[in-house]
């Protein structure tokens, strides 16, 4: 995963690439400075998921470049591929899973920017799966996010 992640961050040097639970989460950015949207390209291991979790400031849309993936949108469960796009809106619980054999990619615009900085502060303390009571601690009390648990089986 280590050589990916450089071969990634070499492609674009003034992005960011991190480890975070399980994926490769490149933090993309805006040459001008002028976006008020993160945008995050997201490398996800077959059967990797992100928890159930609830933004309480920022809405998110997602795309799929590589992979299935199934997406759980409050009692929604919808399964999308390559071109899919799925908006997660603030408050509503939300999660995902790369359901293929493959490695997927999706493109995410998180509106307005700034809980990209989350990513980083996980990299940052080399939190896991293993540490996710601390990392909803963080999630809580820096960035306004909920996490309520595992995604759903």
């Amino acid at each position: 995963m280590e050589e990916r992640m450089a071969a990634l961050a070499s492609e674009a040097p003034a992005d960011c690439a991190l480890e975070v639970l399980g994926e490769i989460v490149i933090i993309r950015r805006d040459p001008a400075g002028t976006l008020d949207a993160a945008v995050i390209e997201e490398f996800v291991p077959p059967g990797v998921a992100a928890p159930l979790h609830r933004h309480g400031r920022e809405d998110e849309i997602s795309y799929v470049i590589e992979g299935t993936f199934r997406i759980w949108r409050g009692d929604e469960v919808l399964d999308i591929g390559p071109g899919g796009v799925a908006l997660l809106p603030r408050h509503q619980v939300h999660s995902f899973k790369n359901i293929g054999t493959a490695p997927g990619r999706l493109l995410t615009v998180i509106l307005p920017a700034g809980f990209e900085r989350f990513f980083k502060v996980v990299a940052e303390r080399g939190l896991g799966d293993e540490n996710l009571d601390e990392i909803a601690t963080v999630a809580a009390g820096e960035f306004g996010l909920e996490i309520l648990g595992p995604p759903p089986a």
